[in-house]
């Protein structure tokens, strides 16, 4: 019953183009994310590629809420999620995979956040602590 309740709200949050992309019976929300409604058409791909590797997944953090400035989630290119099929060392390298991603990166409680942005980076790191950073322009950017 639960399943059903969670891909009814993934399908009422989801634009009509986007639901037959999206697998809602793999994806699941913490209370505060409001839906997938505000992620962009690329994001929502990402979204479908990382689920088909990793299998599901719950979100955590999508357009809402507090992040950094000029974060790529009040663009609507960022999810934050936590993996449930897999560790979230593994979902890191699979998001590392992804055909059109930016920035992915980690913290210390299993949250992983993946975002197709313009620059390629990967840290791993509390949210206000130093970081490792590895950075890679995109297309010579």
């Amino acid at each position: 019953m639960r399943q059903f309740v969670m891909a009814a709200m993934v399908a009422a949050c989801l634009p009509l183009s986007a639901r037959a992309n999206i697998p809602v019976d793999k994806i699941s929300f913490q209370p505060q994310v409001k839906g997938l409604g505000c992620l962009k058409p690329e994001t929502l791909a990402m979204i479908k590629e990382l689920v088909a590797k990793i299998g599901p997944i719950q979100i955590t953090s999508t357009c809402g809420g507090r992040h950094a400035r000029r974060s790529q989630h009040y663009r609507g290119n960022a999810i934050d999620f936590r993996p449930l099929a897999t560790s979230a060392r593994k979902a890191v390298a699979a998001a590392k995979t992804l055909e059109n991603r930016g920035g992915v990166g980690s913290y210390s409680n299993g949250v992983v956040h993946v975002d197709v942005g313009e620059r390629e980076i990967a840290w791993y790191g509390h949210k206000r602590a130093k970081r490792r950073y590895a950075h890679v322009a995109r297309n010579g950017r």
